[in-house]
């Protein structure tokens, strides 16, 4: 797959993810019905979810730490809500 802007050209992503026997066995009748792989399956999936969206905010703004605590995130979540 090719992108007509030569900045948003695909990425391959080595990912291991964990999904439910049921949702694995769908879509895996998907891409069979599709005649694709499963890997692509998700990646549509992923960039089907991501669409619409728009960034808005400046990511290089965002400080990411190491590890949090349950009370640390919901504190910052809540923070988030009421600015």
């Amino acid at each position: 797959m090719k992108s007509a802007n030569p900045e948003n050209e695909y990425i391959p992503l080595d990912l291991r993810i964990s999904v439910r026997r049921d949702t694995l066995r769908l879509i895996s009748e998907m891409a069979q019905d599709m005649g694709i792989s499963i890997n692509e399956v998700f990646s549509f999936l992923a960039e089907d979810s991501v669409i619409d969206l728009e960034l808005l905010e400046d990511l290089n703004e965002i400080e990411i730490p190491n590890k949090c605590s349950l009370s640390d995130l919901k504190n910052a979540l809540l923070k988030k809500k009421l600015s």
